[in-house]
Order: C-alpha cells, then structure tokens, then sequence
C-alpha cells in the first residue's frame, strides 16, 4: 500500500495542497534570480491571492485558502536568495491589501457578477 493511498483527500486536500503552494513558490523564487523580478511576481501573487481570498470569503471556509497563501508565502520566502526577504513581505502586503481594496469597491470585479459588464 503506498503512501497515496492512506491519505484520505477528504479531509486532507487543505494540507496537501499547502504543501504544494509551497513547493511552488519555493521553486519560483529559486527561478527568478534578479531582485526586480522576484519583487515583480511577488506583488502579481499578492494581488492574485487576495483576489482568491476575497471570492473565497464568505461562500467557502475560508482557513484553508489562507493556508494555502501562507505556505506560497513561505514557500517564496525560503527561496529568495537574490532579494531581501523584508521588501518581498512588504510588497507582498501591499499588494494584496490594494488589490483587495480594489475588489471591494468593485474597481476590479469578478467575472462570474451580473454587472461584468456595464
């Protein structure tokens, strides 16, 4: 029996996908070897993972989305070897504060609104 077959997705999906998320931005960072371009895909993950959260706000439990940002984020941050990991957390924060911002006052809207298109 391999180790695929104990995990119950059911309940797991939520860890094994952080997991994933991790991975991912671990090797993303490790790829990007300028400073401006690690700060650049830092500040389109933030604004895309608040987009994520803010759809994901009230229809879904929200904890494992959350997780799933938090492990890209650490993730992220263990690779980061040609930025300084304080800029990427700012620019990060900012990011996902403006674009959540921007989302709430329905500047940037959700393709699936009835008022998509105006």
């Amino acid at each position: 029996m391999s180790l695929l077959d104990k995990i119950e997705w059911d309940e797991q999906w939520a860890e094994a996908l952080t997991v994933f998320f991790l991975a991912i931005g671990f090797i993303i960072s490790i790829l990007l070897r300028s400073a401006f371009f690690t700060y650049l895909a830092v500040v389109i993950c933030g604004a895309l993972a608040a987009r994520l959260y803010y759809m994901r706000r009230y229809s879904e439990p929200v904890f494992p989305f959350i997780l799933m940002i938090v492990g890209f984020l650490v993730g992220y941050f263990l690779g980061t070897f040609w930025a300084s990991r304080f800029w990427v957390l700012v620019f990060f924060l900012i990011s996902f504060g403006v674009s959540y911002y921007l989302h709430q006052k329905e500047i940037l809207v959700i393709f699936k609104k009835e008022d998509f298109i105006k």
